[in-house]
């Protein structure tokens, strides 16, 4: 069995389900009880709950949508700049969600369009009218 050399490498190649089990349990490490620690706090409850729930049955196929990518890319860069500005210590779960990036990046990129698939709609549409033809 070949162990990787890397933390990066080794969420890199791990199954979703426990990636998302990870970003479950990993702390935010969020103290304080000013506003904007409880902003901050709010913000990242949200990311976790809403990514936990989004890798727990994602089957990739070694493969992303791009809008997940992009907006996962952003909303982690923002969370990133607010954990600088309120001086948060304890960054393990920005270290994760980086990582998470990581294998992000491994994966192919697909894009949809909405032209390509009205196209693949109407072939089929033809197929299924006509009763012949090819897909």
């Amino acid at each position: 069995m070949n162990r990787p050399s890397s933390i990066s490498d080794a969420i890199a190649s791990a199954e979703w389900d426990a990636i998302a089990k990870m970003i479950a349990t990993t702390s935010t490490g969020i103290e304080g009880k000013s506003p904007a620690s409880r902003r901050l706090r709010t913000k990242a409850g949200l990311v976790k709950m809403i990514l936990v729930n989004k890798l727990g049955g994602f089957n990739g196929n070694d493969s992303i949508d791009m809008a997940l990518f992009i907006s996962s890319f952003k909303t982690i860069r923002a969370i990133e700049q607010e954990y600088d500005e309120n001086k948060v210590k304890k960054r393990e779960f920005v270290t994760l969600l980086k990582l998470l990036l990581h294998k992000f990046g491994k994966q192919k990129l697909k894009v949809r369009k909405r032209l390509d698939m009205l196209n693949e709609f109407d072939r089929m549409k033809g197929v299924v009218e006509n009763g012949n033809g090819t897909l």
